[in-house]
């Protein structure tokens, strides 16, 4: 494959705009915020959160919140031995805290840091596409929870850390997409078939075939569980074929 030219690097711009636009969030910690204030709202409850494990794998670091003390637990890290979001990212099983005050798991300082104690705490794993713990969302003090069976609840929050999860997968997804069409482009060693495939749409109205494929893929994403799977299996296969067609670049002596 031949470096780049002018009309390569055009083509990359575009499609990083339409695959942008397709499969990754406009803003992945604005579209977990927007799950969590639904999860919130299903609840009743008087927060939610989204606590993501960090790359070391050591922490977690809360990115998404929803309700009382929503602004002071954004950010906040934490090592995976302390609290209940950290018991559930080592456990990998759900839980319900029925009474924080008599769980010695539970990290009281953190919470009286945001101004709001809770008693009542529901939390779920959220795995990624390789199915390793990507996260724990958390629901404090939902309406009536001693009232309802707890294995319902439970039940319904795996449903909706299913559905974090394909958020997150489908952003990871857009990374590998766009880290395969790159390096592709610049190895000077790589297959030209790939070299080919660019060369063939590259011209005034690559950018709106681009655009109709985005909004496909958005479409799909955004169509429910269902949808939103055939998105992620369709552009696993994309990355894989990138992936193939890109071997890296040997170091510079």
């Amino acid at each position: 494959m031949t470096n780049p030219d002018a009309d390569q690097i055009g083509l990359v711009a575009r499609l990083g705009d339409a695959l942008g636009s397709a499969v990754a969030p406009v803003n992945l910690d604005r579209e977990l915020a927007s799950a969590v204030r639904g999860v919130r709202e299903v609840f009743g409850a008087a927060a939610c959160s989204f606590a993501q494990v960090e790359p070391d794998g050591g922490t977690l670091r809360f990115v998404a919140a929803d309700g009382a003390g929503a602004a002071e637990i954004v950010g906040v890290v934490l090592p995976v031995s302390r609290g209940i979001a950290g018991w559930v990212a080592m456990s990998g099983e759900p839980i319900q805290v029925a009474d924080v005050a008599t769980d010695q798991r539970f990290a009281r300082d953190v919470a009286e840091s945001t101004r709001y104690v809770p008693q009542t705490i529901l939390a779920a794993p959220v795995e990624d596409g390789d199915g390793d713990i990507a996260g724990v969302v958390e629901v404090l003090d939902p309406a009536d929870a001693g009232q309802r069976d707890s294995g319902h609840d439970l039940a319904v929050l795996g449903l909706v850390a299913s559905q974090l999860g394909s958020i997150i997968r489908l952003s990871a997804l857009y990374d590998a997409v766009g880290v395969g069409v790159i390096r592709s482009l610049v190895d000077p060693d790589a297959s030209g078939a790939f070299d080919e495939a660019l060369a063939s749409v590259t011209d005034p109205d690559a950018g709106l075939a681009l655009r109709g494929v985005a909004g496909a893929f958005r479409e799909l994403a955004a169509a429910g569980p269902a949808a939103a799977g055939l998105a992620e299996r369709v552009l696993s296969e994309v990355a894989t074929y990138a992936a193939r067609t890109a071997r890296p670049t040997p170091p510079r002596r």
